[in-house]
């Protein structure tokens, strides 16, 4: 005989009769276990703890579960509903679920899901809701009704994932994937974008448009110096110049550490773009504020021209970003427009470079010698000792086409302590030769790698020790933005350099940072003023002016002065007027072989 199934009703009454037997159990009534209630007792105690299980579970998940009766009145929420909504429990017990109503959907809305889930169906759908504190969420909705064993609907269950989270997410990937974190600038892959969007209008209309690849001059020694932090808040600054001085229409994005791009859209000649290039520069005249101290920013662009240069994002940015290194390599605070003959020699020394890394083991770098005279009598008072690549397949190479890659390999270690060596030993073969009595102190440039190296007046020590050479025939040159990196480490260097008698010159004053509270504190001997100051020295006033400045505060801290780059009589008889120190450029001499510098050491 088939047993008889129990209806929802009598069910609930079995339940009620195995809770009242538990709570009588617990009170010490023990005659509660006579009789049908023994297993009623046994399976209600069975239910009791699958039920707490279930009910920890429930309250545990991050989602939304909330049940309601057959008219919808609250019964039961879990915390996630108390979380998202921001009400507590017991504001929603009791209540209609309208109390989350946001007035975001309209009646036929509602309508549908009520007679969805009232004719026995689920119910999905995206809502939104209104939190306690009047903020609207999102969920995704699941309702589902609960129905008897015949079928009624008794409860309906609401389970949900709150998407406000994945919608924030979405949208900072979103954000991220077009715009640079630090600066709020588009990034370089969304700048491309819309170089592209722009490259196929134009093509259509017959338009050209400019890229213009940005580049803060030195910027590293100005992070190294002042901190990260300073330096964020310098690159979020400068971005924000730069789009000061441009026009509405155009774009700018912010590629990678302290280097831009701008889109110039609707050009119709270069004089176009020169005009806003020089409006950018403007906007950089004026110092940044940096830990209370004024900090001037240079900047080097490279530019390429649509559709001359390229007809995609990739040929324009690749070609205004090799215009950019032509720039910088003839000066900073330049800028350069693309040639396709820049473009073949920058092909050029990427073949170059792998030949490089052979040339210190096959010999094939030499020394030339630079002359550097008394500005009034044009008496020899030094010499700067230049590196030069003599390549078999390449010929003689200048130093500005394979020192940056030695820099970046570390490379620059091992050569600089060749040059060292090799310069020495050339000193020493010159006191051999009997020119001892006229041998002028031989200036080395260093780089911020080399001389930041711990080691380094070790090495010279010990190199100056095994050719015999007195240490005041050697001397030093340092850029502004390598003493500036670290200016305790270089009155620490400085000064074992004066106590040994090495002199040291200052080289490229005046396109770096160097400030007179850093100036006056180093013991330098010698200043030299960069050329860039001296080519227009007799046809711009303001250069004629910083000149004259550079000499001045120069004099009043004994520091002697060396003007770089004189190419004529006239730059000459000027400087002999401003009462410059000594002179070096090609209007004298050119570099010099070790062979030819010994006319100057026979006089």
């Amino acid at each position: 005989m088939s047993k008889k199934k129990l209806t929802y009703k009598e069910l609930q009454e079995k339940l009620t009769q195995a809770e009242e037997a538990i709570e009588a159990l617990r009170s010490g009534r023990v005659d509660v276990i006579l009789g049908e209630n023994c297993p009623l007792v046994i399976k209600a105690k069975h239910f009791e703890e699958e039920s707490k299980k279930l009910n920890a579970a429930i309250e545990q998940t991050s989602d939304w579960v909330l049940i309601t009766d057959r008219d919808g009145t609250i019964e039961y929420v879990n915390k996630a509903v108390e979380r998202i909504s921001e009400y507590g429990r017991e504001e929603l017990i009791g209540k209609n679920p309208r109390i989350f109503k946001s007035g975001k959907h309209n009646r036929e809305f509602y309508k549908n899901l009520w007679d969805t889930i009232c004719s026995g169906n689920t119910f999905n759908a995206i809502l939104i809701n209104r939190k306690k504190t009047g903020d609207l969420f999102e969920l995704h909705y699941t309702i589902t009704p609960l129905k008897d064993e015949e079928g009624q609907i008794h409860h309906f269950i609401a389970t949900a994932k709150d998407l406000t989270e994945q919608k924030i997410l979405k949208e900072q990937i979103e954000y991220i994937s077009k715009y640079d974190i630090l600066t709020g600038l588009y990034n370089r892959k969304y700048f491309a974008h819309e170089i592209d969007e722009l490259a196929e209008e134009a093509q259509k209309q017959t338009v050209k448009f400019a890229v213009v690849v940005v580049d803060i001059d030195r910027f590293t020694a100005l992070n190294d110096t002042f901190g990260f932090e300073a330096g964020d808040e310098i690159l979020k600054r400068a971005g924000r110049r730069i789009v000061n001085s441009i026009c509405a229409e155009c774009k700018v994005a912010r590629f990678e550490a302290d280097k831009y791009g701008i889109l110039l859209s609707d050009i119709e000649n270069p004089e176009d773009i020169i005009l806003v290039l020089e409006k950018i520069r403007s906007n950089f005249n004026n110092s940044f504020k940096i830990d209370n101290e004024d900090v001037f920013l240079s900047l080097s662009m490279g530019i390429s021209i649509f559709p001359e240069n390229g007809n995609s994002a990739e040929n324009l940015i690749k070609n205004a970003e090799v215009a950019l290194s032509k720039a910088k390599s003839v000066r900073l605070n330049n800028y350069q427009f693309f040639e396709e003959e820049i473009n073949i020699k920058t092909s050029e020394f990427v073949h170059m470079q792998r030949h490089l890394f052979h040339a210190l083991e096959k010999n094939e770098f030499i020394m030339h010698y630079q002359p550097y005279f008394d500005c009034q009598t044009r008496e020899l008072k030094g010499l700067e000792a230049l590196i030069r690549w003599n390549s078999p397949k390449f010929g003689l190479v200048l130093p500005g086409m394979f020192i940056p890659f030695l820099e970046e390999t570390g490379m620059i270690l091992e050569v600089g302590k060749w040059i060292i060596r090799t310069v020495c030993k050339q000193i020493k073969t010159w006191i051999n030769k009997g020119y001892e009595k006229n041998i002028v102190p031989v200036y080395i440039n260093l780089s911020s790698t080399q001389f930041a190296q711990k080691n380094l007046m070790d090495f010279i020590n010990e190199t100056i020790e095994q050719t015999g050479i007195k240490p005041e025939y050697l001397g030093f040159e340092i850029t502004e933005s390598t003493f500036i990196e670290d200016i305790e480490n270089t009155k620490a260097v400085l000064e074992s350099f004066k106590q040994k008698g090495i002199s040291v010159n200052i080289d490229d004053f005046g396109t770096g940072y160097s400030s007179l509270s850093s100036l006056w504190k180093l013991p330098f001997n010698n200043l030299k003023i960069d050329c860039s100051f001296i080519k227009e020295l007799t046809s711009n006033p303001d250069n004629t002016f910083i000149v004259i400045t550079i000499i001045s505060l120069a004099h009043n801290l004994n520091i002697k002065t060396i003007a770089e780059g004189v190419e004529n009589e006239l730059q000459w008889q000027t400087l002999r007027i401003l009462k410059c120190d000594m002179v070096q450029g090609y209007y004298f001499s050119k570099p010099l072989s070790a062979d030819e510098i010994e006319r100057f050491l026979k006089s």
